[in-house]
């Protein structure tokens, strides 16, 4: 394998796709490439996204596979849920601010006896 290829080599190995002889060389070359190095060290995080997506994923899904017929339809059912909830909790926001903004001096009159004697 020549240089240039060793270099290409940085997301096979980062993802573990390289067999066992190709991974060992590609390590000797990791000793003495700062570049690759970075460059591994940077996949890290595609790496770690990819292997939560693999367990996550049952077995018998292609990999490749397409959403389902009623993904989208789901998906709008539950954002219009989740609007009513918010919709719900500003309006009994309103209603405790205006309890409070006319039930308060109301209260404050009540409790100082109407202040007329």
């Amino acid at each position: 394998m020549r240089s240039l290829e060793r270099h290409r080599d940085v997301g096979a190995y980062a993802l573990g796709v390289l067999d066992e002889a190709e991974a060992f060389r590609f390590e000797d070359h990791l000793m003495e490439c700062p570049q690759c190095t970075a460059h591994v060290t940077e996949f890290g995080a595609t790496t770690r996204q990819m292997m939560l997506y693999r367990r996550a994923t049952p077995r018998t899904v292609h990999p490749f596979a397409g959403p389902g017929p009623q993904l989208l339809d789901r998906l709008l059912a539950e954002v219009a849920a989740r609007r009513r909830r918010v919709g719900r909790r500003l309006l009994y926001a309103v209603a405790a601010a205006v309890v409070v903004a006319v039930g308060g001096p109301v209260l404050a009159m009540a409790a100082g006896g109407g202040g007329d004697e």
